[in-house]
């Protein structure tokens, strides 16, 4: 039998978002202990396997606290079931943030940081906060390749186009692999061709099946267009504090400099350009040497 990619989704069991990624020399999940410490909490998208970020929490000295949404039902049912009903931003920020304060991670300063879709969400718990009047506890708001909830950026489902897609798409691949997929998007045609390109590099082994390709294929984009539900009619008013994007070298949007966080930010962005792609960037040591050093000493304040 031909070997084929990994391209069964997951249902995971219900349980917490919220977990602690710590040192393996630390022996544990636990939260930070030292009360004045701050602390980083951090919004995962789902896509990829939340120990992505294991590389980065050892960097920090307080670990990190994780919100994983891929432990939301609804959304991981949403992502397989294109009918079903989906998670608001607001109502995906609010289970966030009721298990934030829960754990006491609101009462002491912390940084708040985004990835992708996660950055949405992330920006809706910093508001929430501010309308609460709990946001100045909140040191810092990061958004890691997040495209802005603005209208420029909102756009029906098939207004993804195939080159966009299949781009984003070889970008995934290469990360669920551990094996960056280097392509150009302008003569990526179809998935054949990125089949036929993702052997000639060793991300797929040869004889791998197109039909494999095609179901995991429609796995993402079934993501892709959940997201997409979810933030729909999402246009939040902007915030009096600054927003820090950052970039990896290969952005989902290349052509746009602030990926619309512009609008949104009340107070001048701050900008973070490092390696890898949407998908990668946490998997590159200087990426998180970057991201742990901005997360640790950027200016207590808003």
């Amino acid at each position: 039998m031909s070997p084929r990619p990994d391209t069964t989704p997951r249902r995971p069991a219900p349980r917490a978002l919220l977990t602690a990624l710590r040192s393996a020399q630390e022996g544990g999940t636990r939260l930070a202990e030292e009360p004045g410490a701050r602390v980083v909490v951090a919004v995962h998208p789902g896509a990829l396997p939340a120990t992505v970020w294991q590389p980065l929490a050892e960097r920090l000295p307080t670990g990190l606290s994780l919100c994983d949404l891929g432990s939301v039902p609804e959304y991981v049912t949403a992502g397989l079931d294109p009918t079903a009903p989906v998670p608001s931003v607001r109502q995906l920020a609010d289970r966030c943030l009721l298990e934030l304060t829960a754990a006491g991670l609101t009462e002491r300063p912390f940084a708040l940081v985004g990835w992708s879709f996660g950055g949405v969400v992330g920006y809706e718990i910093a508001a929430r906060l501010d309308t609460e009047g709990r946001g100045d506890r909140l040191e810092a708001l990061v958004v890691l390749d997040s495209i802005a909830p603005v209208a420029a950026f909102q756009r029906p489902d098939d207004a993804l186009t195939p080159a966009m897609l299949l781009d984003w798409f070889a970008m995934y691949l290469g990360a669920r692999r551990g094996h960056r997929l280097r392509t150009d998007a302008a003569a990526l045609k179809d998935l054949d061709a990125l089949l036929a390109a993702a052997v000639a590099q060793g991300v797929l082994p040869a004889g791998t099946e197109p039909a494999g390709m095609r179901k995991l294929y429609g796995a993402f984009h079934a993501g892709l267009v959940r997201n997409n539900r979810c933030t729909a009619g999402y246009l939040p008013a902007p915030l009096d504090r600054t927003v820090t994007v950052v970039a990896p070298e290969r952005s989902l949007l290349p052509d746009s400099h602030d990926l619309g966080w512009g609008e949104l930010s009340g107070r001048p962005l701050r900008h973070l350009a490092v390696p890898g792609d949407h998908y990668t960037m946490l998997q590159q040591p200087r990426t998180t040497a970057a991201l742990a050093d901005l997360l640790t000493a950027v200016p207590h304040g808003n």
